[in-house]
């Protein structure tokens, strides 16, 4: 009678040969050697005799034998290589269990699906839309879904419609040499087959693109703006950051992420980044934002992480911050200042004064807004409070506008919001333009908190000139 281990191995084979095909031919794999390949610090070890066998099975195969024409490796973001099933396919069980010993069909999970969607756009154009000011969590998201469509032979673009400000954004995408594009006016749209949106509510953009062409990726971590259609769709509240989410496609996903390139060590650098950054140095982080930082460890590049992370705060992000202490304006747990008129390159600086400021003794929750480009009203929110929701509470102050699209929005403990000046841009008299703004910015807050405006246009006018 073969022993309880033998039947083990046998019924695994079995599982492996009923495995069905990818579009592409090649046998559908299950979850990799993630655990034998962080032990080995990316070094190989030799195959068990069970998986020789499979492996040896599943290449008889006339479906599973590889093309040789795609057999060259990958060598850096220069070319668009095929995919190389002897290199980069994983081969394992697809049925699994989860730390609590709870079987589950790998092949069904959220990783999987991705993987799905993107088979289905093999060949075409794709556009990964970066929503908003860049952050590392777009952009090191935005860098992976690039990274993982070449693998379709996908032809992707990274553009972004907002400038990168904040120094530590400048700082990441020049140290990793990142390839993204800035809208501008004369940039076409036409050719494109398909459009991806990481780390925003909705998938809503400031261009319009062609009617052909599909949303194929949406993942977030926010709370969504309405429904969502597209052909993969991944929003889930439970995380940190959408870079952790990401990271858990790479742990569970078909493809092996090495990290032996200086390509896939940059991928893991952004994403380690992105982790860091939106879940507030690891205080805000969640379990599934853990794993795929100890599992980014093992292939980010050390110096480069420390030198994106601390770079020294701008003169005049410090200038910003002295004048919203001087303008502060501290209503019980509440602090709020309004900073005036911001260009563009300093609009981060406003999130940093309320971060900043948030440190004070007696507050928890800070709101600092300003004008920023002479466009927008845009504002900050930061919260210790254990009962307020910035997204609901940006929510129920602004509204939303004609078209049902929300002014603000936020998550656990951080909000922002961006409310279009239009046609007062175009007043002349710009310190009158301010004591307007802040006066009824200041009294929807007032009215949010329940207490009375105790000061009038006059004091409000005297104090600026102040």
């Amino acid at each position: 009678m073969a022993s309880r281990s033998t039947y083990d191995k046998i019924k695994v084979r079995r599982q492996i040969d009923r495995q069905p095909t990818w579009e592409s031919g090649y046998p559908i794999p299950s979850r990799g050697d993630k655990e034998l390949k962080s032990k080995n610090d990316n070094k190989s070890k030799p195959m068990s005799p069970t998986v020789k066998a499979s492996v040896k099975a599943t290449a008889s195969s006339p479906a599973a034998r590889p093309n040789p024409a795609t057999n060259a490796p990958m060598r850096g973001m220069s070319r668009s290589p095929q995919p190389n099933p002897a290199m980069q396919i994983k081969q394992q069980q697809p049925i699994q269990q989860n730390d609590s010993g709870e079987e589950f069909d790998l092949q069904n999970t959220p990783a999987y699906r991705l993987h799905q969607a993107l088979a289905k756009a093999r060949g075409k154009k794709l556009l990964i839309c970066i929503k908003g000011y860049p952050d590392p969590d777009n952009i090191g998201t935005s860098l992976c879904l690039q990274w993982l469509a070449r693998h379709y032979d996908i032809n992707t673009t990274i553009i972004h419609f907002e400038a990168i400000s904040h120094h530590e954004n400048r700082a990441l995408v020049k140290k990793l040499d990142l390839d993204m594009i800035e809208y501008e006016n004369n940039f076409d749209v036409s050719g494109f087959d398909y459009f991806a949106v990481n780390d925003s509510q909705n998938p809503d953009l400031p261009i319009k693109l062609p009617a052909d062409c599909k949303l194929l990726a949406f993942v977030d971590h926010h709370k969504t703006l309405g429904t969502v259609e597209g052909e993969f769709v991944d929003i889930r509240e439970s995380s940190g950051s959408t870079s952790g989410i990401y990271g858990e496609y790479l742990i569970e996903g078909p493809i092996n992420f090495r990290g032996n390139s200086v390509e896939e060590s940059r991928i893991a650098t952004a994403l380690m980044h992105g982790i860091r950054s939106d879940t507030d140095n690891f205080v805000n982080a969640q379990p599934i934002d853990y794993r795929a930082s100890e599992y980014f460890a093992q292939f980010v590049d050390k110096d480069l992480l420390s030198l994106i992370s601390h770079q020294s705060i701008p003169a005049k992000t410090m200038d910003l911050t002295q004048i919203a202490l001087q303008r502060k304006d501290i209503r019980g747990t509440f602090m709020f200042s309004g900073v005036g008129f911001v260009r563009d390159e300093d609009r981060d600086g406003i999130g940093q004064c309320a971060d900043y400021l948030l440190h004070r003794e007696g507050i928890d929750t800070v709101v600092v807004y300003g004008v920023v480009g002479n466009q927008f009203i845009d504002g900050s929110l930061r919260t210790k409070s254990h009962t307020l929701d910035p997204d609901k509470w940006l929510k129920d102050v602004f509204g939303a506008d004609e078209g049902g699209k929300y002014y603000g929005g936020g998550r656990k403990d951080k909000g922002g919001f961006q409310i279009p000046i239009g046609v007062f841009a175009r007043c002349n008299d710009r310190e009158l333009l301010w004591i307007l703004i802040k006066k009824t910015i200041d009294e929807l807050f007032y009215q949010k908190i329940g207490i009375e405006e105790d000061a009038n246009i006059d004091s409000d006018l005297a104090s600026q000139k102040g």
